[in-house]
């Protein structure tokens, strides 16, 4: 199998000729494994761990644009709302898709990786500022489900230019917002399903319209939301932060195995940074034996980071990633 047929037949279920292999670093995480062992750029390390994404943005269109922090932080109406989220240029003049054209052109074999139109949740504290935010979930909702219904529209534009401009060049498009914490989730289950839940599934809709396969990004402890995941038609859920409460690997194999696609699960809060090779290839291998090859991604639990050991790191991803014939479901 080349890549792309890799992370394909792994997203819809079938059995891989080996477990599809992710890399994902901060600049800094990178830069220092570049350093250590001697490699020009990140394809090269791409190359050098055997993995099988590539990750591809839309570069800055011809007029730059960015927001303060909290500019609605004093918004009182839905009217204001929806002035100050229609009041920018448009998705053309903001966007250029053409790096992620040239990337499948010189990665034909790889999985095509690209961000989707940005956070929702995230988005509106931003906007708001956090904690106006927070409450207004409660004393304002009118002024949450305007500017929701704001972001959708956009998100609808973005997905719309994506297609326009690179059409099947991407494989994944990767929906980004937080919704966990260590230890809970950040608002109450029924807001989830109240406010974000029918917004993405409508966004992830549209981008299913279009064949792409959809990532979801949430750190933190999401368990209780995996079912809602799979029932808005996410194929993917990363990352997988076992630390997180109720995100041991074990648990959600029982609950999940085969119902979605899990990316992630290599601990970078203790396991990569604090443990041995041997360790590590252990977990890895432990991993791919629980969900039997299928609709698992090795890769870690959060971004590289630098403290992670550049021998941890080799270790991950030169664990073996097949699995025995004894091992295989019948």
């Amino acid at each position: 199998m080349t890549h792309r047929q890799r992370v394909i037949a792994t997203i819809t279920g079938e059995q891989p000729d080996r477990v599809p292999a992710d890399y994902y670093g901060t600049p800094e995480a990178t830069k220092k494994y570049l350093q250590q062992l001697q490699l020009k750029d990140e394809f090269e390390l791409i190359q050098y761990l055997d993995t099988d994404v590539i990750r591809a943005v839309s570069g800055p269109g011809k007029i730059k644009f960015s927001r303060e922090k909290e500019f609605m932080k004093n918004v009182s109406s839905v009217s204001e709302v929806r002035r100050l989220s229609k009041e920018i240029p448009s998705v053309d003049d903001l966007m250029d898709n053409s790096p992620i054209v040239a990337a499948r052109e010189k990665h034909s074999d790889y999985a095509i990786m690209t961000y989707g139109p940005g956070s929702i949740f995230l988005g509106a504290n931003s906007a708001f500022g956090y904690e106006t935010c927070l409450m207004h979930h409660i004393l304002r909702p009118d002024l949450i489900r305007e500017l929701i219904k704001c972001s959708i529209d956009w998100a609808i534009e973005v997905i719309d230019k994506l297609h326009r401009d690179a059409g099947d060049a991407v494989d994944i498009i990767s929906l980004e917002d937080d919704f966990g914490t260590q230890t809970s989730l950040y608002i109450s289950y029924e807001m989830f399903l109240e406010f974000y839940k029918p917004a993405f599934s409508e966004i992830i809709r549209h981008i299913k319209n279009y064949g792409y396969f959809v990532q979801f990004h949430s750190c933190g402890a999401v368990s209780q939301l995996i079912p809602d995941f799979i029932e808005m038609g996410v194929d993917i859920l990363d990352p997988v932060q076992v630390s997180a409460k109720g995100m041991d690997i074990e648990t959600l194999a029982k609950r999940f195995k085969g119902k979605i696609c899990f990316h992630g699960g290599i601990d970078t809060q203790k396991l990569l940074p604090y443990g041995t090779p041997e360790q590590v290839r252990r977990e890895v291998e432990k991993i791919i034996k629980i969900f039997e090859g299928r609709k698992i991604f090795i890769a870690p639990s959060q971004n590289f980071l630098p403290d992670i050991p550049v021998e941890n790191l080799i270790a991950m991803f030169t664990a073996p990633r097949t699995i025995s014939c004894d091992e295989k479901p019948d």
